[in-house]
């Protein structure tokens, strides 16, 4: 940008300060007293760049007003789904606003109105007096503003960059006058203050529209001249939200603000005011922004910018490239003699059954770790061009290094060790004494933030270390890892190894002071080999009954889609929203469901509402199951079958669930649809592997509302457990007042979805949705059923104040979740939390429950040495492809683990089932 004098400069505070509190949204500055500090950095790191940029004469700063403004009156949905500002950004507006104060730059506030307002009403009074004008401001709204004079500076992603939008530009790239922005807007609405517009008129309409005729008056004018007859039918349909629209998006420019150019200039301000402001926030590196800017001298701080980290310095470090075999024995015998080291691995793949092992790294203390690179080529290498000679063969590699994997009396530490002990087995070594790892430990400490390397070094130790793209390009092909020079490739491998143990050691501590060490050391870290066998097991797959049944589902599609073009009285793109609004809502005159950028929407709740409005609704609810069947797994299974091994391998991943239960991917077998009859097809095609095994399925019944009744140890609920009685009718009974005799199907059925409900904090409202009945029927319903079981409200009530003071929930084991918004004077974000404070001790002690099962049948089950294998972990329920022949043997053993995984005041009840597929046996 070019600098400029004698110009005028305005800012809109809170648009800046937005744009930076959610920049740092995923690793938010925070100061060493606990206080969030992301927006103030960030619009400080802006104002400054901009007076550095534009060397204003004349410098204001405009900001919204905390109350409702005039367009809240016009209208009630105005900013209607915006999010209520978030708690931890409120006390940095108030020091921005203290900053911008001891700066000496006049801020301006109009209750009523907003910031846009402000700044138009001001670029009015400055464009009279001939002064060149800038609003700095990443919201479009503001284009309406530009003039000659008047121009919009959008800051860009990084303080380096910004966007001078003046009037040329405006035009070349909206097509039309800057002024028509508010027309514009009028026709395709803005979701983000929740601006109505056309209903189905977007910007391809739009645009052309605004080009031709101009103003929306004049549209509505030369109605009759429009060639669309779909547009011209909306336009005619939504004339009442257009010109409101126009309303809420013009911005006023007469708005009764008090403004005198000569207090906007700009002088060098007296520092010390906004300086002690930043020393207590510990914002240093502002003040040498600020001393640099202002020509001041240096103050007397030790800083860095907060949001620059250390990076690899060679200097600091010991790292060492192993390249003779005489130096890898010598590195084993090392390792032989540790107590503990940590292990990487670099590969060419991720595909852990077809990959190269490319070398190793090791790190048994702090800043000193050694490289092993590795020729994975064991055949002639006369058609691989590349030169591996200053690698160890990966048979040497083996001979040298197994004894010292496969050693259980040494511990071993990695950052997803699973993966690395998948490599390794993959190349012949068994890794024995699996004892700690790091993006298991930061999910166990934290499970809501990010678990990778990168994150957790840049997080915990300030470091950003050696992105993969230095190495291999932004591609990231993971081929060209032989290209990489040695020496590059030892200290990036090095330096995972280094970083991995510097985590290690200090979230050891850290789960110690948590006591978390439970969690950790007899459930997460003990799983990941558990987890490994499972996936490389892999389950067997009926390809010919899932190509059967998908095109039994094409032609269920087939059938549908024939129904719904008769109704439609048309053929269409039924997969196309667009298309399907047109039908539904123009065409058939349904009512509208929720608004979207795009018209009124069809996604499924909306579909749901609109059951009964229309026969088409129930056969475009069929129409999309039976395409989600085909395309997600009649389809998609078959082709994840692994070539090799002719078995389907799920990965299993242990840190997505915030509440300890696991989740698969590549497929995700935790969703397959079960409650409908052509969902429990897919489940049939899970088979043996072969005529001699057979699946057996062993499944909690009823888990979470046992764990219930043990941790709130309500006297009424604990003796029907003991008795063996239905949960649900006795429930219903209680509920209903009737003998349990009495109780019919849709009473235990609603019965059922109370007791399920109620350990997710339902409330009323969500009760009468899923039972159909009014708000005060379900909750006279619920007060019946806290007055029948009355230590689980206790257990309720004292979960959320446990949780308001700890701001944690936590299972009978310490799994901890974060609940940092449940004090939020937002009644929303604060009863969503609520909500979580009673689930997550159940819910994830289910988790923790089925997970010390899994280890226990796994140590049993290898300890007997027995051909049969886990192959499924879903929910609840665990699948097992078992010999036919230890199938009496096997059967206790399953029992056992996980009746005896957790002791409760209840009975537990597993359920065991075998069948020819999965189906049958569940």
């Amino acid at each position: 940008m070019n600098k400029r004098q004698n110009q005028f400069v305005i800012v809109d505070a809170m648009a800046i300060a937005y744009k930076a509190y959610f920049a740092f949204i995923n690793r938010p500055l925070i100061n060493s007293k606990g206080e969030p500090t992301s927006a103030i950095y960030g619009f400080m790191t802006q104002l400054i760049k901009i007076i550095e940029d534009t060397k204003p004469h004349y410098l204001a700063i405009a900001s919204d007003s905390k109350e409702k403004t005039f367009r809240h009156e016009i209208y009630d949905g105005y900013k209607s789904s915006r999010a209520v500002m978030p708690e931890d950004m409120i006390p940095q507006i108030h020091k921005i606003k203290e900053i911008i104060e001891a700066l000496e730059i006049p801020l301006y506030i109009l209750p009523g109105y907003e910031a846009d307002d402000i700044v138009g009403t001001i670029l009015k009074q400055t464009e009279a007096l001939g002064i060149e004008s800038f609003a700095i401001t990443p919201d479009k709204d503001y284009i309406q503003l530009i003039t000659e004079k008047s121009k919009i500076i959008k800051p860009g992603k990084t303080s380096d960059k910004v966007d001078i939008i003046d009037k040329a530009k405006a035009i070349e790239v909206l097509g039309f006058e800057p002024e028509l922005m508010i027309d514009y807007l009028a026709l395709v609405g803005d979701s983000s203050d929740d601006i109505p517009g056309v209903a189905g008129i977007g910007p391809k309409t739009a645009t052309p529209l605004i080009a031709q005729f101009g103003t929306l008056e004049n549209i509505y004018e030369n109605i009759e001249n429009i060639k669309s007859e779909s547009a011209k039918k909306k336009l005619i349909t939504n004339k009442e939200n257009a010109f409101l629209s126009k309303i809420l998006a013009t911005i006023k420019t007469d708005v009764p603000v008090e403004f005198n150019l000569e207090e906007t200039v700009f002088n060098k301000p007296d520092l010390e005011k906004a300086k002690s402001i930043l020393r207590e926030l510990e914002l240093n590196s502002i003040i040498i922004k600020l001393n640099k800017l202002f020509g001041q001298e240096e103050d007397n701080l030790d800083v860095i910018d907060e949001t620059e980290k250390h990076k690899f310095d060679s200097s600091n470090v010991n790292y060492k490239l192993i390249s003779t075999e005489k130096e890898a024995e010598e590195l084993a015998k090392q390792l032989l003699d540790s107590e503990l080291f940590v292990f990487d691995t670099e590969t060419n793949s991720l595909n852990v059954y077809d990959v190269k092992l490319v070398g190793a790294s090791f790190t048994i203390k702090e800043g000193e770790a050694y490289f092993v690179p590795i020729n994975p080529f064991v055949e002639s290498l006369s058609l691989f061009e590349r030169d591996l000679s200053e690698r160890i063969e990966i048979n040497k590699f083996r001979e040298i290094f197994k004894p010292v994997f496969e050693n259980k009396n040494i511990k071993k530490v990695c950052q997803n060790g699973k993966y690395d002990i998948a490599v390794l087995r993959t190349n012949g070594i068994d890794v024995q004494n699996f004892y700690f790892d790091t993006m298991l430990a930061s999910y166990i400490l934290d499970p809501d933030q990010r678990h990778g390397m990168d994150s957790l070094a840049e997080t915990y130790l300030n470091y950003s270390p050696i992105p993969i793209s230095d190495l291999i390009g932004k591609d990231k092909n993971p081929d060209l890892i032989f290209d990489v020079e040695i020496d590059k490739l030892k200290d990036y491998a090095c330096e995972d190894s280094d970083i991995t143990f510097r985590l290690y050691e200090l979230f050891k501590k850290q789960l110690k002071e948590n006591k978390q060490e439970k969690v950790a050391y007899e459930i997460e870290f003990p799983l990941v080999k558990v987890l490994e066998d499972m996936e490389r097991t892999g389950v067997n797959l009926d390809i010919k009954a899932l190509q059967k049944f998908s095109e039994e589902l094409r032609l269920s599609k087939d059938s549908y889609t024939s129904s719904i073009y008769e109704i439609a009285g048309e053929s269409f793109n039924i997969n196309s929203p667009k298309q399907l609004q047109h039908i539904l809502f123009d065409k058939l005159g349904l009512p509208p469901t929720k608004k979207t950028k795009t018209g009124f929407s069809t996604d499924a709740g909306s579909l749901e509402s609109l059951k009964g409005k229309n026969e088409i609704i129930d056969i475009l609810l069929e129409y999309r199951q039976a395409a989600k069947l085909k395309s997600t797994y009649a389809d998609a299974l078959p082709k994840l079958v692994n070539p090799k091994t002719k078995r389907l391998h799920t990965s299993f991943n242990q840190t997505v669930a915030s509440t300890g239960r696991l989740s698969s991917l590549k497929p995700n077998l935790q969703n397959i649809p079960i409650r409908t009859d052509l969902g429990k097809k897919i489940r049939a095609a899970f088979i043996p592997r072969d005529k001699d095994h057979i699946i057996l399925s062993s499944d909690y019944s009823q888990i979470e509302l046992r764990i219930m009744a043990s941790i709130s140890g309500d006297d009424t609920m604990i003796e029907a457990f003991n008795n063996g009685e239905d949960i649900h009718r006795s429930t219903a009974a209680l509920v209903f007042s009737v003998d349990p005799s009495e109780v019919t199907p849709d009473m235990r059925r609603k019965a059922k979805e109370v007791n399920f409900g109620i350990l997710y904090g339902i409330g009323a409202f969500g009760l009468g949705n899923r039972l159909g009945m009014p708000r005060n029927q379900a909750q006279d319903i619920i007060d019946t059923y806290f007055n029948k079981f009355s230590k689980v409200k206790e257990f309720i009530d004292e979960s959320i104040n446990k949780a308001k003071e700890n701001a944690f929930a936590e299972t009978l084991l310490g799994r901890r979740r974060y609940l940092r918004n449940i004090n939020s004077k937002n009644r929303v974000v604060r009863q969503f939390e609520e909500r979580v404070a009673v689930n997550m001790p159940i819910q994830g002690t289910a988790a923790d429950m089925i997970k010390i099962a899994m280890i226990n049948v796994f140590d049993e089950l290898n300890r007997i040495d027995t051909k049969s294998k886990m192959v499924l972990q879903v929910h609840d329920e665990l699948v097992f492809d078992v010999r036919k022949d230890e199938l009496e043997t096997i059967k206790p053993i399953i029992q056992k683990s996980m009746e005896e995984a957790m002791p409760l005041n209840v009975p537990i009840s597993v359920d065991i089932g075998i069948g020819s597929n999965w189906l049958e046996a569940h």
